[in-house]
C-alpha cells in the first residue's frame, strides 16, 4: 500500500507540473523577448560593477533589503533592482534613495525568470560590466561585517563565477540567491544562449533543474572556474581548529533532525574508550587484568631508594608521562574529529544554506537566512532563536518574526502540503 501511495503522489505532482506548463505557457512566449512595466534610472552609475537584484513585490521593501543595496553602495556596485509586480508609490520613493535603475515587470518565472529578463535586457543595450552579482530576497540579509564580507567576495573573486552556497539535491549545483559571474561570462554568447534559451514557467522544480542546475552545467561547459564562499570544507577546517568544548556548544547549530534524532552515545563513547587506552587510564584496562611489574618502584618497596634507583625512576616516569599525555592529545583529536565529521555529515548531501545555516552563520559568519527555514521543517523556532541570540534585538526579531509567521509544516493541511511535500514551492 506504502508503494502504491507513493506512486500516485508522484502521478499527482507530474500532473501538476505539467497542467501548470500548460496554463503558464502562452505567457512563456510572450515573455521570449523580456518586457517590463517601466524602466527608470534613478542616478549615474559609479564604477563598472553592476547588481541585479530582485524583488518580490508581495514582501515589500524590507529593512534588510535597504542594508543589502546600502552595502553595495558602499562597495560602489550599481543595483539595478528589478521588481516582480507593481510596488507601492512610497516604496518606489524609498528605493530610488538606495537603487541605480528600478525595472519593474509582471511577476513571471519567479527569481530565475526575472534574473534571465533584466541579463537580456541588459546585453541588448551592450552593457559590459566589469562584474555581475545575481541576488535576490528569498533570503534575509543581516547587515554587519559579514555582509559586507560577502559582497566584497562576491566582487574581488579570481574564479569566472562565485556563489555563497552550493547544493546537491537533484545534483551539484551552485545556489542562485546570491552569486556573481566576470565580465567575459556576462558577455559570452553560450551563456546568453542559456539565459534566452531559459523558459521562466513559475514552477520551483523547474526553476531548480533547468535555472540553477542548468546554468550551473552551462558554466561547467564552457570551461569556466567556479568557487563557493561558504562551503562545507571550509567550514570543516574551522571546526577542526575549536576545542572539545566549542564544539559541544556548536551542536546547537545543527538541523534539529539530525541530533535529536540521532544517538551520539556510541561515538562519543567509542573515542573516549579508545582515548582512556591510548593515555594508559587503568579504567580502559579488562576486568582481572593485571598492572605491569613496573607500576612504580616506591610501590614496591618501602625504603627510602638509592640515588641511582632514584634516577632510574625519575627518567622511566617522565617518559610515561610523556607517552600518556601524547596519547591524550590523540584521545581528544579522535573526539574532536568524531564531532566535526557528523556535524559536517548532516549539512553536506543537500541543500547547504538550509542545513547548514547555524553553522555557516555562527562559525563563518554568513548574513544569508532562507526566509523558509521553519516551513520546509528544517529548524524549530528555539533552534532559530539560538542561533540568531547574539544579534542585538532590533537585528533579531524582525528575522525571526518573519520565519515565525510563515508557520510550520506540521499545520499545512490540503493543496499547500501536497505542494511543500513535493517541492513544489
Amino acid at each position: 500500500m506504502k508503494k502504491i501511495g507513493q506512486i500516485a503522489n508522484w502521478a499527482a505532482a507530474g500532473a501538476y507540473v505539467l497542467a501548470a506548463k500548460i496554463i503558464q505557457f502562452p505567457g512563456i512566449l510572450a515573455e521570449r523577448e523580456p518586457r517590463f512595466v517601466s524602466d527608470e534610472t534613478v542616478t549615474p552609475a559609479i564604477g563598472n560593477c553592476y547588481a541585479i537584484v530582485v524583488k518580490y513585490h508581495l514582501i515589500g521593501i524590507t529593512s534588510d533589503f535597504l542594508d543589502l543595496l546600502a552595502t553595495l553602495r558602499r562597495q560602489h556596485v550599481n543595483a539595478i533592482v528589478v521588481c516582480n509586480g507593481d510596488l507601492r508609490p512610497d516604496e518606489l520613493v524609498t528605493l530610488r534613495a538606495f537603487a541605480h535603475r528600478i525595472l519593474v515587470r509582471n511577476n513571471i518565472g519567479r527569481d530565475f525568470g526575472a534574473y534571465r529578463a533584466a541579463t537580456l535586457h541588459l546585453a541588448s543595450e551592450e552593457l559590459r560590466p566589469e562584474r555581475m552579482i545575481y541576488l535576490n530576497d528569498s533570503v534575509i540579509y543581516i547587515a554587519g561585517p559579514g555582509l559586507d564580507s560577502m559582497i566584497k567576495a562576491l566582487l574581488q573573486s579570481d574564479y569566472d563565477a562565485v556563489g555563497t552556497y552550493e547544493n546537491h539535491e537533484f545534483a551539484h549545483h551552485m545556489g542562485s540567491y546570491a552569486f556573481s559571474v566576470a565580465g567575459k561570462v556576462f558577455a559570452d554568447a553560450q551563456i546568453r544562449r542559456f539565459w534566452r534559451g531559459y523558459r521562466p514557467y513559475d514552477i520551483r522544480p523547474h526553476a531548480i533543474r533547468k535555472g540553477e542546475l542548468g546554468f550551473s552545467q552551462c558554466l561547467e561547459r564552457c570551461g569556466y572556474r567556479v568557487d563557493v564562499i561558504y562551503s562545507a570544507d571550509k567550514l570543516a577546517l574551522r571546526l577542526d581548529k575549536m576545542s572539545i568544548s566549542e564544539l559541544v556548544a556548536t551542536l546547537r547549530y545543527v538541523p534539529y533532525g539530525a541530533l535529536r534524532g540521532y544517538d551520539l552515545g556510541p561515538l562519543l563513547k567509542g573515542a573516549q574508550r579508545t582515548g582512556q587506552m591510548l593515555a594508559g587510564n587503568p579504567k580502559s584496562k579488562r576486568r582481572g587484568e593485571k598492572r605491569g611489574k613496573d607500576s612504580t618502584i616506591l610501590e614496591q618497596e618501602s625504603r627510602t631508594p638509592t640515588i641511582s634507583e632514584f634516577g632510574r625512576f625519575s627518567a622511566e616516569t617522565k617518559a610515561r608521562l610523556a607517552e600518556a599525555e601524547k596519547n591524550a592529545s590523540v584521545a581528544i583529536q579522535i573526539k574532536q574529529e568524531t564531532l566535526v565529521n557528523h556535524m559536517i555529515g548532516t549539512i553536506i548531501n543537500g541543500s547547504q544554506i538550509h542545513f547548514g545555516f547555524g553553522l555557516f552563520h555562527r562559525v563563518m559568519d554568513s548574513p544569508l537566512v532562507k526566509r523558509d527555514l521553519l516551513i520546509r521543517g528544517i529548524l524549530l523556532e528555539h533552534d532559530c532563536a539560538r542561533i540568531l541570540e547574539h544579534l542585538t534585538p532590533p537585528r533579531r526579531e524582525p528575522i525571526m518574526r518573519e520565519l515565525l509567521n510563515r508557520g510550520r509544516a506540521v499545520n499545512v493541511r490540503g493543496m499547500r502540503r501536497f505542494k511543500l511535500r513535493n517541492g513544489l514551492i
